[in-house]
């Protein structure tokens, strides 16, 4: 199921023609990767979520999957289709908060991710408000997308007790 939606969000990516502004995006697109590259390292011996995904991956393997293909694609689906309106913005980032949302919780229903040390859907979403705003921030403001970013690392690293 892990795999069907990284092939659905590239072709997605692809078929809607975002991906042909790629390198508009590129900046953003790399940070995201790096951001997810970071959890990983991070967390490696503490991770919050893990996946369990079909056929012989394991964790490691679907994650450099999502962090080479979903999220990429996610992140220039997201930005191409970014309204300008500010009312249109705010129902645009809150559904994707609810889709991806919507999909972790499908994901975790189906036994292809659980959470570790106090982690939950609701920490997943509130991780989703702020991925959405980073992705979008880091397109117009990098450095200030790095600050947020900073903040809720050191944040989430206190508060799940990450030793590094």
């Amino acid at each position: 199921m892990i795999l069907a939606t990284n092939a659905a969000f590239l072709l997605a990516a692809i078929f809607s023609g975002a991906y042909k502004k790629w390198k508009a995006y590129y900046a953003s697109i790399v940070f995201v990767s790096f951001c997810n590259l970071l959890y990983n390292q991070l967390c490696r011996d503490h991770l919050t979520w893990s996946y369990h995904p079909d056929f012989l991956l394991n964790h490691s393997t679907i994650d450099l999957f999502n962090c080479f293909v979903l999220l990429p694609a996610t992140t220039v689906l997201y930005l191409h289709f970014l309204p300008a309106h500010t009312m249109k913005q705010i129902y645009y980032y809150l559904g994707w908060i609810a889709g991806f949302s919507a999909l972790e919780y499908l994901w975790f229903l189906s036994g292809y991710i659980t959470y570790h040390y106090g982690w939950n859907i609701f920490w997943s979403i509130g991780f989703y408000f702020a991925m959405f705003y980073v992705i979008k921030t880091h397109h117009r403001n990098v450095k200030k997308a790095l600050l947020v970013s900073l903040v809720s690392v050191v944040f989430l690293m206190i508060v799940f007790k990450v030793k590094i």
